[in-house]
């Protein structure tokens, strides 16, 4: 029997230099498909998407918001279409908060061109969001944690939670260092994440207007895949998929990625 498959799609954070440059060198799918990617971004990025991944980038690029989204997106998509020709392929799709965007496009949401547009314009106006964000991991229960960061409603949330006792915190800088030597008096264990700014916070509100006007031009369709929710923890019903209100919440509210991870469990 075949196993039941599914393609995970990392977030901001898992980019770096010259990711993946192996790959387009010998693998003509792989190439053909990130040059499909880069005939769109060209067009909308400043610095050109070979240019940006290139090891000769010193990660300068790569590590600034409004390169790596879309940077990350047409790696991932491109991996994801070297697997499908060596004949793997999946019966689910999940991401992990930019991640996402990537799995409903190989699920069929919506087309590549309009995918890259999109992840683009919203790297876009989260690269021009004002610094002072910060983002820290901490190993403990999501209510344990809530319950910690609760004097800093408003200023800090929870960003993700990741496993049981995995969760990610963000909002501004000072009331992030400040919740987080409360976690610690709690002996929670922290650790800040090096993050140009606080996504999936309250510090996000200023560009939700202009990204759900951004997503609204986007044709969505039901996915083909069985596609995993970030803004729910569930897959979606048959026949259902996201729409433009979607992406708004989907870059405010946490992801709930050890959800997707047991909804697909459950379903083999």
């Amino acid at each position: 029997s075949r196993p039941r498959l599914a393609f995970l799609f990392p977030g901001q954070g898992a980019q770096y230099a010259g990711m993946a440059m192996g790959l387009y060198e010998r693998e003509p799918v792989f190439r053909r498909a990130l040059d499909a990617c880069a005939e769109v971004l060209d067009d909308l990025l400043e610095t050109r998407l070979l240019s940006v991944l290139h090891p000769s980038a010193g990660g300068e690029l790569i590590d600034e918001t409004r390169y790596t989204q879309p940077a990350l997106f047409a790696v991932e998509y491109a991996l994801a279409e070297l697997w499908a020709s060596w004949g793997i392929r999946a019966e689910f799709a999940c991401g992990h908060s930019v991640g996402e965007y990537v799995a409903a496009c190989v699920a069929g949401v919506f087309s590549l061109e309009d995918a890259l547009r999109l992840i683009a314009r919203r790297a876009e106006l989260m690269g021009g969001l004002p610094a002072g964000g910060a983002m820290a991991a901490v190993l403990g229960e999501h209510d344990r944690v809530a319950e910690a960061i609760a004097p800093y409603a408003g200023t800090v949330a929870i960003a993700a939670v990741n496993a049981p006792r995995s969760v990610t915190i963000a909002g501004e800088g000072e009331a992030v260092g400040d919740a987080l030597r409360e976690l610690e008096s709690r002996g929670i264990a922290v650790r800040r994440l090096d993050v140009s700014h606080a996504f999936h916070s309250p510090l996000v509100d200023p560009i939700l207007p202009e990204l759900e006007r951004a997503a609204a031009q986007v044709e969505h369709s039901a996915p083909a895949l069985q596609l995993a929710s970030n803004l729910t923890g569930r897959l979606f019903e048959l026949g259902e998929g996201p729409e433009a209100g979607y992406w708004r919440a989907h870059a405010r509210n946490p992801v709930r990625f050890a959800g997707c991870m047991a909804a697909m469990s459950e379903t083999g």
